[in-house]
């Protein structure tokens, strides 16, 4: 199979820096009528506070501003036809504003009211956190989230920010005045860069550098480099039960911490982990879900994190079953480790890798989306075209030593949640 025909210069954004020094990322397209303006803030839960502040600043961002009550810039950008995305995970917080192309100057003074004058009325404050709180309890019921909330806290620690994990108490805990000082914070000029993609204008890129590229907008630059160096110590034990009577399923997360993205090793272990568990024909798809029918689905994948990536394991399968389900993964990882990969599988595997590349790219905005992976991974497009590199030039012998190298199951901590005595 040869290598596949991408145009790699479709990564590549053009770049500009606004007056205060903002950097923004371009990806003009003029066949498009739509553009979206794309916030990328360093404010995830790592930097937060106390917990559940980091989301809730995110999710508040325009819900009540200097000029606009609740609900009314809301209704302002439907008037254009324009509406408003809000997204946070660990390390990033993202504001998006989608518009037509003839409104976007009509949007753009909304996108800066948001951005520059969010007030955080206490009423949306508390009919949030009421929310939430209603949607945490409801998540408790379920084993993954139960897996998933006893995880993290236990390869990271419950003190790290990665590990911390939110509680009853902590619904009730969080305050206007915590998200307002998170938002006068996190949420300014030298803590930002800009994503814009669609079939804007020269006259617009004028407009963005006019409202947010001046001295009214600027900030102290939060503390990326409070990361670096991180170690983290596994706990020895290997396996833990969260206990949930009555559950007909067990959810199994099993995972450990990776190294950097800019290791070298990270675009060979990719195609390790995409073997394995990265794809639905993968080994343990066939295996687990096709051959025993233990489960509808399993999967292994990098959770990307900025100071340190977690691989991980995931999967629901029947209640009675969790245990055999763990000595099948075992014996595919064994399996990788033992024995080269046969040249069919290896072309299967390069296709399908390909195929999900291919269909992640499909449009300007998913390149667009691309670039705050860029962003948090701390490399650039070059990334892409480095790991299709790998893919068509590893060799089976290859694909087995990394296996050996960097699939060690002394390292790997399992949690299972479900009817107790699973393990």
């Amino acid at each position: 199979m040869g290598k596949m025909k991408f145009d790699y210069a479709r990564l590549y954004p053009r770049t500009e820096r606004l007056d205060n020094g903002i950097d923004l990322y371009a990806f003009p397209d003029a066949a498009l009528d739509l553009v979206r303006l794309e916030f990328v803030f360093d404010a995830g839960s790592y930097f937060q506070q106390k917990p559940l502040q980091a989301g809730a600043c995110c999710s508040l961002v325009g819900s009540g501003t200097e000029n606009y009550p609740a609900e009314a810039l809301s209704n302002e950008l439907d008037f254009y036809g324009a509406y408003m995305e809000r997204y946070s995970d660990r390390d990033q917080a993202c504001l998006s504003f989608y518009s037509l192309s003839r409104y976007f100057d009509n949007v753009l003074p909304l996108c800066e009211e948001a951005l520059k004058r969010s007030v955080f009325p206490q009423q949306e404050v508390e009919t949030y956190l009421r929310k939430q709180h209603r949607k945490f309890q409801v998540e408790l019921q379920r084993v993954s989230n139960l897996a998933r909330r006893e995880f993290y806290p236990w390869i990271f620690g419950k003190s790290h920010p990665y590990g911390i994990v939110a509680e009853e108490k902590d619904f009730s805990a969080l305050e206007r005045e915590d998200l307002l000082a998170f938002f006068r914070e996190y949420y300014r000029a030298d803590n930002c860069c800009i994503v814009l993609a669609g079939s804007f204008t020269e006259a617009h890129l004028e407009a963005v550098n006019r409202l947010f590229g001046g001295d009214d907008w600027r900030g102290r630059k939060a503390g990326l480099e409070a990361g670096k160096g991180m170690v983290v110590t596994l706990p020895e034990e290997h396996r833990r039960e969260v206990p949930f009577p009555g559950a007909l399923q067990a959810a199994i997360m099993t995972g450990m911490p990776l190294f950097p993205f800019q290791s070298p090793d990270f675009a060979p272990f990719r195609v390790v982990d995409y073997v394995l568990g990265g794809y639905f024909g993968s080994r343990l798809m066939r295996n687990i879900r096709e051959d025993k029918g233990y489960t509808y689905g399993i999967s292994s994948y990098v959770v990307p994190m900025r100071f340190m990536p977690v691989w991980a394991i995931s999967s629901e399968v029947k209640a009675d079953c969790a245990g055999k389900v763990l000595d099948e993964i075992e014996k595919e990882i064994e399996d990788l480790q033992r024995k080269e990969i046969g040249p069919d599988e290896l072309e299967l595997v390069r296709s399908a890798f390909m195929g999900d590349f291919l269909q992640e790219l499909d449009g300007t905005f998913d390149v667009a989306e691309r670039m705050k992976l860029f962003l948090l991974m701390g490399v650039g497009p070059e990334f892409y075209r480095s790991q299709e590199e790998v893919l068509f030039s590893i060799t089976p012998a290859e694909i087995r030593e990394y296996a050996r190298k960097f699939l060690d199951p002394g390292k790997l901590r399992t949690v299972v949640a479900g009817a107790e005595g699973l393990l």
